[in-house]
């Protein structure tokens, strides 16, 4: 099976830093878990990403938006053949419309 390339967009990349920045607020036997499980629930972006479901907002959906929810951040993303490109990852709690 073909693994996809994973690429964050300058926004993605900018919401992952500041993930980062607020983990790194956190005491260490807090903020490990929440990294590691990270990293291990968004090997689904490189072998299958096409099984994560479609945005349910729908004007995102019409433009081919899919998500994954991993804790409490949804990272927003489009298959272009064997490229995941990911375009933003929110706090879960947030609204999000505006950002994506």
């Amino acid at each position: 099976m073909e693994k996809y390339e994973v690429k964050l967009s300058p926004a993605a990349h900018r919401d992952f830093l500041g993930v980062a920045e607020h983990l790194d607020t956190l005491p260490p036997e807090e903020a490990l878990p929440v990294y590691d499980h990270i990293l291990t629930e968004s090997e689904v972006l490189q072998n299958a990403p096409a099984t994560c479901p479609y945005a349910r907002d729908s004007q995102l959906r019409l433009r081919g938006y899919r998500v994954l929810v991993i804790n409490e951040y949804i990272f927003f993303f489009v298959i272009c053949g064997y490229i995941v490109n990911i375009r933003r990852i929110l706090y879960a709690k947030k609204r999000y419309e505006r950002f994506v």
